[in-house]
């Protein structure tokens, strides 16, 4: 899901390169590292199998530096495309902005194109995502080898919504950074246009101009980039593999309790989402210590000059103390089990921070990150949470998305130029099961609004069966083992009351 600070005017988005075992995911990923990034200073992230095959993703973050005065970063990923790693594909699919298929168009792989792009559709609908309206571009690649289908051919099966389709051979470069750009222009015009982001500046029918403009160096090296001897290539991008496994999880989880309660198929999305965090993590520390290490060596280079004023020199001094704290706090940060992942991703926190397991600092960062809608109608929230509020029982990640769900989808809701008030307390509450009554303690957290639901509106969501974003992030509540209530206010306002196990 697109992130948001207009106070740091960063626009930060998420892009999936989906598509069969072997097709070229990473190829393109590598060769688009390559050009963006010549001097390194980020890293592939990879967690693959013995035979070098992704098993779970490579995490390229990078920004396209300022477009229309904001600073945008991509985060780019790859899925495993072997069909036994559907687990991993779906929560990596998690939140994507846009997606780029990536077809192999040898005839002998119809079928597995065909069964990866409907498996695609099936894993979007599983995180709430449409596949008609989320941006997709196509990518026909391995154009260089015999028993091609046609670019018509393949259309006409993968493509039923006429999006932009690209021929490539990934492992030359062709059509690479041409399908990045087009993917990126799809998404950032449809960002603009959701939130409306004309009225700050980034018009959506400028923004295919504006995406071309800041790519033209990057394009203009990939039709310079010479091929090394290695059968027309390009030398291997600069990757941290994070684990190798021989062998594959079972692809279909066996079901059944396990400890806490807990199936195996949960377990096995647990697993996957920290090793997602651990790799987005690792990824902004890389990028982090490089920005830190260069302004301090920067200081360094002018401190080394036996000229200028003693004053000069103090604050040289200062300011390699000022860098070296803050990539000692960056460290220290990894080493809280609370810590978000998020935190080390950009220069200076992009929503604000907050100390580990803290739940107003959730709320904020949630609310930080659906601030474009609830300013565009001049909704306001306001937490009452006290400061160092443990979070209730649930990754914090998927704390963060149910929360800022709740408030988005509130801020459609309720009039326009209003508030919404957040407190919390702990609730005992008494659950009626097949064993009879059992007293369990919950995290109440409670959404004072001005009434905009009536009873049928009230119960249709508390059931989970409203189709909208109310709907959406009340399941998400259900996911995480809460329900919702409501209660009106003195003076005609409504309480939304989120109850979430406590931990």
């Amino acid at each position: 899901m697109v992130q948001f600070n207009f106070a740091e005017r960063t626009i930060k988005a998420k892009v999936v390169y989906y598509g069969p075992a072997q097709s070229g995911k990473t190829t393109n990923l590598e060769h688009i590292h390559r050009l963006t990034d010549p001097a390194g200073n980020n890293r592939l992230i990879s967690l693959n199998t013995a035979q070098d095959r992704t098993l779970f993703f490579d995490l390229l973050p990078f920004s396209l530096g300022a477009i229309s005065g904001y600073d945008f970063k991509v985060q780019l990923y790859t899925v495993p495309g072997q069909v036994q790693y559907n687990a991993t594909r779906r929560v990596v699919l998690a939140g994507a902005d846009a997606v780029v298929f990536v077809a192999d168009s040898r005839k002998s792989v119809l079928k597995e194109n065909v069964a990866a792009y409907e498996n695609m559709k099936v894993n979007l609908l599983a995180n709430r995502l449409v596949p008609e309206k989320l941006p997709l571009v196509l990518q026909y690649n391995k154009q260089d080898l015999p028993d091609l289908l046609s670019s018509a051919e393949l259309s006409k099966t993968l493509n039923p919504w006429n999006r932009r389709a690209f021929p490539a051979v990934a492992s030359q470069g062709e059509g690479v950074m041409e399908t990045f750009v087009a993917v990126v222009q799809e998404m950032l015009a449809a960002i603009a246009v959701k939130y409306n982001l004309k009225e700050k500046g980034l018009d959506p029918a400028a923004v295919p101009d504006t995406v071309a403009e800041a790519f033209a160096t990057v394009l203009r090296r990939a039709g310079e980039a010479p091929a090394t001897a290695t059968g027309g290539g390009h030398a291997p991008a600069a990757r941290i593999v994070i684990a190798a496994s021989p062998e594959a999880p079972p692809a279909a989880p066996t079901a059944g309790p396990a400890e806490g309660g807990l199936v195996s198929e949960e377990l096995l999305h647990r697993s996957i989402r920290s090793n997602v965090d651990l790799a987005e993590a690792l990824a902004g520390i890389v990028r982090e210590m490089n920005v830190g290490l260069g302004a301090i060596l920067s200081q360094v280079e002018l401190l080394s000059d036996d000229g200028g004023e003693a004053s000069d020199r103090r604050m040289l001094v200062e300011n390699l103390r000022s860098e070296a704290n803050r990539l000692r706090r960056l460290v220290q940060g990894l080493a809280s089990a609370g810590a978000a992942p998020a935190s080390a991703a950009a220069p200076g926190p992009a929503v604000p921070s907050g100390p580990p397991g803290d739940l107003d600092a959730l709320v904020r960062n949630a609310v930080a990150q659906h601030r474009a809608p609830l300013d565009a109608r001049g909704v306001s929230v306001e937490s009452r949470i006290p400061p160092g509020t443990a979070l209730p029982r649930g990754g914090s990640e998927e704390l963060q998305r149910t929360v800022g769900g709740l408030i988005s989808a509130l801020g459609d809701i309720v009039p326009a130029r209003s508030q919404v008030a957040l407190r919390c307390e702990r609730k005992p509450v008494l659950l009626r099961g097949a064993q009879g009554e059992v007293k369990r303690d919950f995290l109440m957290l409670a959404l004072a609004h001005d009434g905009a639901l009536g009873p049928d509106d009230q119960q249709r969501i508390a059931a989970g069966s409203d189709p909208g974003p109310f709907g959406d992030a009340v399941r998400l509540v259900r996911d995480l083992g809460g329900f919702v209530r409501f209660a009106p206010l003195p003076g005609g306002g409504l309480e939304t009351r989120v109850f979430l196990p406590a931990s």
